[in-house]
């Protein structure tokens, strides 16, 4: 009988780049993602610094100036203005009787006065008794047709206005009054 003989197995080389690739390729792998990571990383903070150092406020071109397309001037926007709490005063309120031939009516009016700075408000306390005088002036000789329409109503707010604008008896200059108010009307 024949016998034949096996060959011995044969052993892995550890020489080959089998051993060493399965180290290697993951090594490289993770040196490309640290690389990209670091890319990232720098690109955004460049981007990020870029933006803070530019100047965010928009340029306007100049408004209501004439100029030819090679001169164009810009100008920075103005700061914005602080705008200051109106200014107030309640009236008492005036009942007066309207001016009819055919019936007896009354008007009830509340009103309040809109200021424009602390000296006019100053000037019309200290001189009430003036500024009531004005205003009764105004209110009596109205009819009932006067105050029955909104054109009415709004004639009436100006006549107040410039009843109450205007100067005092020893000050020149008058007071600045932006708005009449109507906060009780009521005609009976």
């Amino acid at each position: 009988m024949a016998t034949t003989l096996k060959s011995p197995p044969k052993m892995a080389d550890s020489s080959s780049s089998g051993g060493m690739g399965r180290i290697v390729r993951p090594l490289i792998w993770l040196l490309v993602l640290l690389i990209v990571a670091a890319l990232c990383i720098t690109g955004t903070w460049f981007y990020l610094h870029w933006q803070s150092s530019r100047q965010l406020n928009p340029v306007q071109l100049a408004v209501g100036q004439s100029s030819s397309p090679a001169k164009v001037q810009y100008t920075k926007p103005a700061q914005v203005a602080q705008i200051p709490a109106p200014i107030f005063i309640k009236l008492d309120p005036f009942t007066v009787m309207l001016e009819s031939k055919d019936s007896e009516r009354m008007l009830f009016l509340g009103i309040t006065l809109r200021l424009g700075d602390d000296q006019s408000r100053d000037r019309i306390e200290k001189y009430m008794p003036e500024v009531r005088s004005r205003i009764l002036m105004i209110l009596s000789s109205l009819t009932p047709q006067d105050v029955q329409t909104p054109d009415g109503k709004a004639k009436i707010i100006k006549e107040i206005t410039a009843a109450v604008s205007k100067p005092f008896a020893p000050i020149p200059d008058g007071q600045n009054v932006s708005g009449v108010l109507f906060t009780d009307f009521v005609v009976q």
